[in-house]
């Protein structure tokens, strides 16, 4: 019976999710109630059960409401503007150097944690440059995409904070800050992929359009201005640039070298930016007001799959599932269980949302590879991998649908051109992990 309810409360979840029947603070917090009452669990248990979820959850939804709006304040004073600028004008008419400025820009964008600001960035900065020189879109997004994976596993980013929560639910005490330093030689390592493939792209679209066009295209055509897709308005505040980079700077020279919890450093770090760029009460409540959409929706995401955390783990689900998987795999192929689902992360995305992803199916398999002696945070960090790379082709996530449409590509088009380049980086990036010994 637990196996059956486990299953019905994830393919439900899953359903409903996809087919956008419930949001997903709805489904968190509504499905995991019914699974537990069907089971027959007392109402003061259940109770525990949730108390215990969301204080899981709690931290890091406040890490999340306050990292959100800290780094939509620096985007709204243009923290970011100038270098995105710069690096434009550097790329001047070359393939190559205009991949790799994609490249560095999506880096760049992707410090805030938030997919959204990567694209909204470097979609509208590039893109003129790209059907202006007739470059690959689909080869622009490949490689927004590796960069905006690669760079999305940090502290206040949604899938290492998801996947420190999941990991702390199984009993391993972690936090999103100490898996983030155990990935940086992978950020690093990813970098270098996603500027090598920057370089491949730049030169087959070179030899491309000199076949085509002829080998004087690039000398005549006049690359279109970009600065003003940027926008500059009464928000920006240039004489502060640099105040709000070393106000950045120190924060994450915080998040790196003490062990101050996240929030409360991001936190303060919101109420110094606030003061410092938009003094006066009518001026900073606009900038929260702003921000609080995606602040708070986010958090509340979090909060509801405490909720899921906690039916889920003190119902016995995990451990059922975890049971039924060891059941139906072969014994040899156990122990590589977290690899092969990390190998193949940018696949699962595309049909299993993240929240599923690391809040369902990484305690199954946490459970599993546990069970045989796995270390823990080498599963977690497995299956972050693959997943976050692919982050940009799954149709599960909203922001998605804003990349292609910023872009203005068919999402078939995108995922069957960038699926093998991802799944070719996971697998590099993955070897360098077991190398190292931390997955």
């Amino acid at each position: 019976m637990l196996v059956i309810i486990s299953l019905l409360l994830i393919f439900s979840m899953i359903y409903l999710l996809l087919k956008n029947k419930l949001a997903p603070v709805a489904a968190f917090a509504i499905l995991p109630i019914i699974a537990a009452l069907l089971l027959g669990t007392p109402i003061e248990t259940l109770m525990e059960w949730l108390k215990a979820g969301v204080g899981t959850t709690t931290t890091n939804a406040v890490l999340f409401i306050f990292s959100i709006i800290y780094f939509g304040v620096m985007s709204d004073a243009g923290l970011f503007d100038k270098l995105v600028n710069q690096l434009v004008k550097i790329a001047g008419k070359s393939p190559v150097l205009i991949y790799v400025a994609t490249v560095l820009i999506a880096l760049v964008a992707q410090l805030d944690g938030a997919t959204a600001t990567t694209y909204l960035i470097t979609i509208p900065a590039m893109l003129p440059i790209f059907k202006r020189l007739k470059l690959n879109i689909l080869a622009m997004l490949a490689v927004i995409g590796v960069t905006t994976g690669v760079f999305n596993m940090v502290p206040w980013g949604g899938t290492v904070v998801r996947t420190a929560t999941s990991l702390t639910n199984l009993g391993f005490e972690i936090t999103a800050q100490d898996i983030w330093l155990k990935i940086i030689p992978l950020q690093i390592v990813g970098l270098g992929l996603a500027i090598g493939l920057a370089v491949f792209f730049g030169l087959r679209d070179k030899k491309r359009i000199t076949k085509e066009f002829g080998a004087n295209f690039f000398n005549e055509i006049v690359t279109e201005k970009t600065e003003n897709n940027l926008d500059v308005d009464s928000l920006k505040r240039p004489r502060l640039l640099i105040v709000n980079m070393l106000l950045t700077a120190l924060i994450i020279f915080v998040l790196i070298k003490t062990k101050f919890p996240q929030h409360l450093v991001f936190m303060v770090g919101t109420a110094l930016a606030l003061v410092i760029n938009y003094p006066g009460l009518k001026e900073q409540s606009a900038r929260i007001s702003a921000h609080a959409a995606t602040a708070i929706g986010t958090a509340a995401t979090f909060l509801a799959a405490g909720i899921f955390l906690g039916v889920f783990k003190e119902a016995g689900m995990t451990k059922a599932l975890a049971d039924l998987v060891i059941s139906g795999l072969p014994n040899f192929l156990l122990p590589q269980v977290h690899r092969m689902i990390g190998l193949f992360g940018s696949a699962v995305g595309i049909v299993i949302s993240p929240d599923l992803y690391y809040y369902s199916l990484l305690p199954v398999i946490g459970e599993v590879s546990n069970s045989l002696g796995v270390h823990l945070p080498n599963v977690g960090i497995a299956m972050l991998i693959g997943e976050n790379v692919g982050v940009i082709i799954s149709p599960v996530i909203p922001t998605t649908f804003l990349a292609i449409g910023l872009a203005g590509v068919e999402l078939k088009d995108h995922i069957k051109f960038s699926l093998k380049y991802f799944l070719l980086v996971t697998a590099v990036l993955l070897s360098v992990a077991i190398l190292m010994g931390i997955a």
